[in-house]
């Protein structure tokens, strides 16, 4: 008799996605403290109180990395907070081309719908907010 059967896909798998979406989020944490680092000590070195509200840099997506490649510290402090955002989603992405790949179809697919969900979360309250 086999060993496999009655086996559910992607159960002998799990620990080999646990592991890649574990150092996903490590290394994503890091990477964004270090981020967010350099921008609060660039934004020391300029004299600006990182936590003076009113000296806070605006927030533009698109120009963070204009910000980062002219090293303001606005672009770093910013990109280390999206970062940040972003690790939890990129998580469930990871997770759920995990499943695919070991067949585990019905996991995949409900990674696919949280995704589904926070991009129409996104999309709504892009909408709702311009």
């Amino acid at each position: 008799m086999s060993g496999s059967a009655g086996r559910r896909p992607g159960v002998d798998a799990a620990p080999g996605i646990e592991t890649v979406v574990a150092r996903l989020l490590t290394v994503g944490t890091y990477l964004a403290i270090g981020l967010v680092l350099v921008g609060v000590v660039g934004m020391l070195r300029d004299g600006i109180a990182p936590l003076d509200h009113v000296a806070f840099p605006p927030f533009d997506l698109r120009q963070i990395p204009a910000e980062m490649l002219a090293l303001e510290p606005a672009g770093f402090l910013w990109a280390g907070i999206v970062l940040v955002m972003c690790l939890p989603i990129g998580r469930v992405i990871v997770a759920g081309f995990g499943f695919l790949r070991v067949g585990d179809r019905r996991l995949a697919l409900v990674s696919a719908g949280v995704v589904l969900v926070v991009f129409a979360s996104i999309a709504a309250a892009i909408g709702l907010g311009g």
